[in-house]
């Protein structure tokens, strides 16, 4: 009798979806609630979700407090340790130089939803040069992509970002005077290069 078991790459991608879908559910909280712009990480050791968070930016006025970097502080607390080489991070979208520093001192894996280019097409100046993300790839970090309908979800929380009058025009206010159109970038500041990762 055959197995009906998923392969182990479909079930992979299956975990993947789920926790992709934690991530891109804390964007949505970080809009819905102005806390910051929509980004979400989820840190996972063997499967178990440790911390789940999103941007914080706007609420504690800290342009560090991406949600990658709040993840990890936070599950560094929570576990009693700086290591986290055991661990997984699940963004939802492509970490921001700042953050991949971080990852790189944490040692965590990486897997991200939405490419950086997605949130530079929605007004966010969050590329990263691939020789970058290339350095931190020889340095050891495991970064990927996910694939399919988690990467596409990931996507979508930017057109939220936009739906919401009040976030869009904080999104105009918070760079430096800058005026945005949705997919057209940014017209004027780049002086909050990492505010929204």
């Amino acid at each position: 009798m055959p197995s009906m078991e998923a392969p182990p790459q479909a079930a992979a991608q299956d975990g993947d979806y789920t926790l992709m879908k934690k991530a891109v559910d804390e964007a949505y909280r970080a809009v819905d609630s102005g806390d910051g712009g929509p980004f979400g990480a989820v840190i996972v050791r063997d499967g178990a979700v440790i911390v789940s968070c999103h941007n914080l930016v706007l609420k504690n006025t800290d342009p560090s407090a991406h949600a990658e970097v709040t993840a990890i502080r936070q599950a560094c607390k929570r576990l009693g340790k700086l290591d986290l080489s055991d661990c997984e991070i699940f963004a939802s979208c492509e970490p921001c130089a700042m953050c991949l520093g971080l990852i790189r001192a944490s040692k965590i894996k990486v897997v991200y939803g939405a490419k950086a280019e997605a949130a530079v097409a929605a007004g966010f100046d969050a590329s990263v040069p691939d020789a970058f993300v290339e350095y931190y790839r020889k340095s050891g970090i495991e970064i990927r992509q996910v694939e399919g309908e988690a990467a596409r979800i990931a996507e979508k929380v930017f057109d939220k970002a936009w739906q919401i009058p009040d976030e869009a025009m904080r999104l105009r206010r918070r760079r430096g005077g800058g005026w945005f159109e949705k997919g057209k970038g940014m017209v004027k500041s780049s002086r909050f290069c990492c505010l929204w990762n």
